[in-house]
């Protein structure tokens, strides 16, 4: 256990940067196409550590920057956020970090568990690639993948269908639901597993949540509404890493770097100022720096939480005519955990619930007005505001330069150069093409 511990240490300490285009440091692989013999217990928190840094670093920069919760200011930002600074050559770190460090890597542990048979091990590697693909498909829609993460075998690979990737998705979802339910092969997830400590009925839940996500992406809302019912009861089920004072997240380290870069958004102040939502601003809304309340050194990063399921739960039962009193405990759930996450009281959670503007009760509740509000406000800082706002066209934002809004992230620089099936020049750019979710 204690080498585990040193390991993670180790990792995470790789991790910290503060350039404003990286994500994290470029040479934990001395050969990311070839990781080489590691033990699963060493690769398992490697992956998960670098999924979660990646996921609550720079994406969550550009996408809350996008959906208008925060804004860049000063330097390289003020340029990424009036989008013209955002080329392809600053979604490099990103692709390349996606490609050859967590699905490479993912792909040899899903391999390696496989051949010996420790099928819990291989179920929580499908989990991982799942949500790394759900990531990947997002934000630039299709992608390489069957011919991908082969290293020098193929420089070239073909582009999947964003349809395609999510039938994939969907795929190892299930196989990994299967193998979580049956033997573990004689090998026992454990501390290594940095999520839930061996839990594995938290990996089934998650597995659910994650379904869940990706059916509202797709439209299929009843489909997204039963996931999301057999996934998170809580907030100690979300798909979290909490980072360390002294292997700091990546907000946290970015307002370090850069300090003034980034600052909380007008749009979501004012949003936020005419709900009397007083008490969260008073935790979100102060300047970017290291002692920020809220975007802290140990910040516990979600990959999906149980605020997230509680606010699907909420909408689908809206679309679909459900129940309106479990529409309105899921509705309040969501807002209570984004009270609880940031460390408010219940009392605090209560006088806000308590006006009619925000709680005006089951029957009335509106998709847009409370539902869809509520969740933008509630998922404060996490990626997937960003897909919230290109399916429901909600919040309705203008566009800081332009007539609109991105639809996408930018290929990388280094994809478009070099892979001779990348897509021709000019034909993606951030405004075009949409995702294929994307009504």
């Amino acid at each position: 256990m204690k080498k585990i511990e040193y390991f993670i240490k180790t990792v995470l300490c790789i991790l910290i940067f503060s350039a404003c285009e990286s994500f994290i440091a470029d040479d934990i692989n001395l050969d990311p196409n070839n990781p080489g013999s590691v033990t699963l217990n060493a690769i398992l928190p490697s992956i998960q550590i670098r999924i979660m840094d990646v996921y609550g670093g720079q994406t969550s920069r550009v996408n809350s920057m996008f959906a208008q919760q925060t804004e860049g200011v000063a330097r390289q930002w003020s340029s990424f956020n009036d989008y013209s600074g955002l080329t392809p050559v600053r979604f490099n770190t990103v692709w390349d970090i996606h490609y050859e460090k967590v699905l490479i890597e993912v792909n040899k542990m899903i391999e390696d568990a496989s051949t010996d048979g420790y099928s819990h091990y291989a179920a929580a590697g499908q989990v991982l690639k799942a949500a790394a693909l759900m990531n990947m498909t997002d934000w630039w829609g299709d992608i390489p993948y069957s011919t991908a993460a082969l290293g020098i075998d193929d420089i070239n690979p073909t582009y999947d269908s964003q349809s395609s990737i999510y039938v994939s998705i969907f795929s190892l979802l299930d196989s990994a639901s299967a193998l979580f339910n049956g033997p573990d092969g004689g090998l026992s997830l454990g501390g290594d597993d940095v999520i839930f400590k061996g839990d594995v009925s938290k990996w089934i839940k998650s597995i659910n949540a994650l379904k869940a996500r990706g059916h509202i992406h797709n439209g299929r809302y009843a489909d997204a509404l039963s996931a999301a019912k057999t996934s998170f009861t809580s907030r100690d089920d979300n798909m979290s890493y909490k980072f360390a004072v002294t292997q700091q997240a990546g907000w946290w380290r970015f307002n370090d770097g850069r300090t003034g870069d980034i600052e909380f958004h007008p749009f979501l102040r004012n949003l936020m100022t005419n709900l009397n939502d007083t008490d969260r601003l008073s935790v979100w809304d102060q300047t970017f720096i290291t002692n920020h309340p809220y975007l802290k050194a140990d910040y516990d990063q979600a990959l999906i939480s149980y605020r997230e399921i509680q606010f699907i739960i909420a909408e689908c039962l809206k679309r679909t005519n459900g129940s309106e009193s479990e529409m309105e405990t899921a509705y309040l759930n969501g807002i209570q955990a984004s009270f609880a996450d940031s460390g408010l009281t219940d009392a605090q959670y209560n006088t806000y619930v308590g006006q009619t503007a925000v709680n005006p009760g089951g029957s009335s509740l509106d998709l847009e007005t409370h539902i869809l509000t509520q969740k933008y406000i509630g998922l404060f800082v996490q990626p997937e505001v960003f897909n919230d706002l290109r399916r429901n066209d909600f919040p309705v934002l203008t566009p800081t330069s332009g007539t609109s809004i991105p639809v996408r992230w930018n290929y990388s620089g280094d994809e478009l150069l070099f892979n001779e099936n990348a897509p021709a020049e000019g034909s993606t750019t951030l405004f075009k093409p949409k995702n294929s979710w994307d009504n």
